[in-house]
């Protein structure tokens, strides 16, 4: 799993906010004892933000100016609140309460890819399957069944046995085209042999 670290959320928002925002972290930072070795100080970046403001105040007349130095002063603020993310993400080693307690925003985690116990896709060959399951620990083999209708057939004797595996995946070739099949599954162990999934649908072309 990635480790969390600070998400650079600051640099886009309207100066307004982002004077609010590194005011917020400011104020966890100083005095904080975590956060004592950084590459910039607390004071300068307050030094940086208040000049910030006072210049985003004297820019709203308009003139060119005015507007010049206060785009140049967010710049700055924004470099140094980049070095300090790159501090705060040092001294934390992806611990988020430490992240949290300088001010700083977590970057959201990429949620882990989730497999279906039981999916079917079609093949790369006309009239073909590939059909997938989640792995069971002892297993000795998989059976592939399928059977075609507009619904699953009502007795076993009606499901077709495609194939007996040791993988829990399978491709099934030689179905017909433009035929809606139904395909199931059953896991056979040292013990007994599991329960059959529920039927899934793939129209095959």
């Amino acid at each position: 799993m990635k480790k969390d670290k600070v998400v650079l959320d600051f640099i886009k928002i309207p100066i307004a906010q982002k004077v609010e925002f590194t005011r917020g972290v400011i104020s966890k930072m100083k005095n904080n004892p975590k956060f004592t070795d950084l590459v910039v100080k607390v004071e300068e970046l307050e030094a940086k933000v208040d000049l910030l403001e006072t210049r985003s105040v004297a820019a709203l007349g308009g003139g060119k100016e005015a507007t010049a130095l206060m785009h140049q002063t967010e710049y700055e603020l924004d470099d140094m609140l980049r070095k300090m993310a790159k501090s705060v993400d040092g001294i934390a080693d992806g611990d988020n309460t430490i992240i949290l307690s300088s001010g700083f925003n977590l970057a959201k985690q990429p949620a882990p890819a989730i497999r279906p116990d039981f999916s079917v896709e079609l093949g790369d060959r006309s009239g073909s399957v590939i059909i997938r399951r989640q792995a069971v620990d002892g297993a000795k083999s998989y059976i592939w069944q399928y059977c075609s209708g507009e619904t699953p057939a009502a007795t076993d004797a009606e499901w077709t046995t495609a194939k007996v595996t040791s993988k829990a995946s399978v491709e099934i070739s030689g179905l017909t085209a433009l035929t809606k099949y139904w395909f199931r599954s059953a896991v056979v162990t040292a013990s007994d042999t599991s329960p059959y999934t529920s039927p899934i649908m793939q129209g095959v072309v």
